[in-house]
């Protein structure tokens, strides 16, 4: 009785396999893998018909010098989208100068210049770009233009200002999101560019910022803003008792207002506290 149950089984593996292996050479199964073949080939197709339309409607990078008609050597330059290594390249090869360009140039420029000498137009395009022109001898350097600033305190500890925030030191109430937003908005490293530095100084309770002018000039008005005494105003209350603002006696209403700077501008708060006289 098993034999057979088993026989039975075995025959119908072969027909169904049988049967799978007709519907796979079938013209409909043919029909639908090509469909599927087309579908991937067009999608393929549409793809590097993007591509080629993206490169080709792409502005074109533009560098054009030329030599005016004149006594002193003036020059008419036009510029688009060309990056700033190539053009000391460019200018330092059809002009026979030596240029030395740090590897830290990058970005590209687009500009228009007419009746400038190239030194007119080199100072120009570097006071754009933050680059500092170093020449020395029959040499020009081109180099991020990158200053150090000791800046002295007078009331905060350095390091205390330069200590990032920490779960500690925000308030209990505080999300991390809402303390990460405190730290890019109100934190002084958020004042610096990439490349830009600040260390503990030399001098007693100072800072040395090391970041383009812009940047070290923003971290100076952050400093004057914040470095300053604390101010503490005492209020007497006419109608209403201490006690019921504060659920005790004899306690005085203490503000103290504090200043910082964000990118948008100075930002002035003011913290109202209770004091319990003795």
């Amino acid at each position: 009785m098993k034999d057979k149950i088993l026989i039975g089984f075995y025959i119908s593996l072969i027909i169904t396999a049988f049967s799978f292996n007709l519907f796979l050479e079938s013209p409909q199964a043919q029909s639908q893998e090509q469909a599927a073949n087309e579908t991937a080939g067009n999608q393929t197709l549409s793809g590097m018909l993007n591509q080629v339309k993206k490169e080709l409607t792409a502005p074109v990078p533009l560098l054009e010098i030329k030599r005016l008609e004149s006594e002193e050597p003036l020059y008419s330059i036009e510029l688009r989208d060309v990056q700033l290594a190539d053009l000391f390249r460019v200018i330092a090869h059809d002009y026979n100068l030596n240029i030395l360009i740090d590897k830290e140039i990058t970005g590209t420029i687009t500009a228009s210049f007419t009746n400038v000498s190239l030194e007119e137009a080199l100072d120009s395009i570097a006071e754009m770009h933050n680059l500092s022109l170093e020449k020395k001898g029959n040499i020009l350097r081109v180099v991020p233009n990158l200053i150090t600033k000791t800046v002295v305190l007078k009331y905060i500890e350095a390091k205390k200002l330069l200590a990032p925030l920490n779960a500690d030191e925000a308030s209990a109430a505080q999300t991390a999101q809402e303390t990460n937003q405190t730290k890019s908005q109100s934190s002084i490293y958020s004042l610096l560019s990439e490349k830009g530095k600040i260390l503990l100084g030399k001098q007693q309770n100072s800072i040395m910022v090391i970041d383009y002018p812009s940047n070290v000039k923003r971290v100076e008005d952050y400093v004057a803003v914040v470095d300053h005494k604390m101010t503490t105003r005492v209020f007497k209350l006419k109608y209403i008792k201490a006690d019921e603002l504060t659920g005790g006696s004899n306690t005085n209403i203490t503000q103290t207002t504090t200043q910082s700077i964000t990118e948008k501008g100075p930002l002035t708060t003011s913290t109202t506290t209770a004091t319990k006289q003795q």
